[in-house]
């Protein structure tokens, strides 16, 4: 066994490279970026050019000012809304067992009737949730990369070949004080020089997760020789001790919301100067995106984008996250920002869809009756994944855990019949309660959480 500390001096001096080589990118950046970044001298502006400008910034204000004012119209009756959807929801239901025509008919003229008093709202302020099949675009969602790509391949390999040098001329050879006791082959030591130095190239983070993996290996492999060494008397309280302080329980909801990915969502920057909230979300609203399960997150994006406005603008916005059946988390509207997916209700909502098509009623059109968009209900990662993200958001804002109320599906307040009858809506709440819970008392998560918090485009 290699001695603790004949690993820990070169790991120390790797760590202190590692913070050179950062330093020195860091520089790099100023040298770098100016030969691969479009000059910043530019040409006097062409007149014309100012004027489009000028002319888009004024179309995008006023329609959002538009936005703003259907918002605030379709606020003023939601109650009212509210009683047209549970009632049209009631009329899915009874359709599926009632078998008199005459019932029938009556029942289907008074859904049309129903489908069409809020439809005459939801067509300025929310995705409709009713697409063909053939309808899988593939468009790229993303901005364009701008040379993004290209600097960060450079400042790496910068970094590589810093950290090289800086291996060879400090002798530093991280890979022989590992295999202390193995014989190294002729003509190791140039090698064990190259693969430091890319270690080091690497930054600090990797060389401190590589010092406090050991260290923390140390400690409780000290705690076992203790422990037994220890006599019969002593063995059991000082275990338990050693055991409390060295190897706690794993908590089992601490961290797991940690891959919820969030920078703002498609097309940020858009978003600056509209569809501005007057406080903080107090709602979720949950959807469907009523496409075929095997769609990406850019089809999501490219098919809402693509729907235009009474003026024939193409929408901006949509969801404010979506969740594919891979359980992977798509941030698409601002968090700070309303999106379109619940006319009435978008400027004080929080929307999040899953991807796919969970209405199984063969009465209800473009429903997934014969499995034809895909998975006929949410993937166990895709509701593990959308129910971590509705918790985050319940203690990121004032939103009560409250499935009556304050989280709630998409079909309780709007004419569509989202996120479907076959959705899973007891086991999603559980799956909600579960993690909130979890977090809320875990002292890691919250610290994560306050973490989480830092980042921008979250709060009004």
């Amino acid at each position: 066994m290699v001695e603790f500390q004949l690993v820990m001096t070169p790991l120390s001096q790797a760590l202190g490279l590692s913070l050179v080589v950062e330093r020195l990118i860091e520089f790099g950046k100023n040298v770098v970026e100016p030969t691969i970044r479009p000059s910043d001298v530019r040409a006097s502006p062409d007149p014309a050019d100012a004027r489009n400008a000028l002319a888009a910034a004024e179309t995008l204000a006023a329609r959002d000012a538009a936005s703003q004012a259907h918002e605030a119209a379709v606020e003023a009756k939601v109650d009212e809304r509210a009683t047209q959807s549970t009632e049209l929801q009631k009329i899915r239901e009874q359709l599926l067992t009632e078998t008199d025509n005459a019932a029938r008919t009556k029942l289907i003229l008074r859904a049309a009737e129903l489908r069409k008093a809020l439809v005459a709202d939801e067509q300025h302020g929310e995705w409709e949730e009713r697409v063909p099949n053939s309808v899988i675009l593939v468009e790229p969602a993303t901005e364009p990369d701008d040379g993004q790509t290209v600097r960060a391949f450079v400042l790496q390999i910068l970094g590589v070949a810093v950290g090289i040098l800086l291996a060879k001329l400090s002798g530093l050879s991280l890979f022989s004080a590992f295999l202390h006791d193995s014989v190294a082959p002729a003509g190791w030591q140039p090698w064990d020089h190259i693969l430091t130095g890319v270690f080091i190239g690497g930054g600090s983070a990797p060389v401190h997760t590589l010092i406090r993996f050991i260290s923390e290996r140390k400690t409780t492999v000290e705690a076992a020789e203790l422990a037994v060494e220890e006599t019969p008397e002593e063995k059991a309280p000082l275990s338990a001790r050693a055991a409390a302080i060295v190897d706690p329980s794993p908590d089992p909801a601490a961290g797991t919301f940690i891959d919820i990915p969030y920078q703002g969502g498609v097309d940020a920057m858009l978003l600056q100067s509209v569809h501005r909230r007057q406080k903080n979300p107090e709602l979720v609203v949950y959807h469907h995106t009523a496409m075929s399960s095997e769609s990406t997150f850019d089809d999501v994006v490219r098919v809402i984008k693509s729907r235009k406005d009474a003026d024939g603008h193409p929408w901006l916005t949509g969801y404010n996250c979506v969740i594919l059946a891979d359980g992977s988390i798509h941030a698409f509207c601002r968090w700070d920002r309303y999106g379109c997916h619940a006319v009435g209700y978008n400027r004080q909502s929080l929307g999040i869809s899953f991807n796919g098509n969970f209405e199984t009623n063969p009465t209800v059109p473009y429903s997934n009756a014969d499995g034809r968009y895909g998975e006929p209900r949410p993937t166990d990662p895709q509701l593990r994944a959308g129910a971590r993200v509705v918790a985050l958001w319940t203690l990121l804002y004032p939103i009560p855990v409250d499935f009556a109320h304050t989280i709630i599906p998409h079909r309780q307040i709007a004419s569509k019949a989202c996120p479907g009858s076959n959705f899973p809506y007891d086991e999603f709440q559980r799956l909600v309660k579960f993690y909130r819970d979890g977090w809320d008392a875990s002292v890691e998560a919250k610290a994560r959480i306050a973490a989480f918090k830092l980042k921008p485009y979250l709060f009004v």
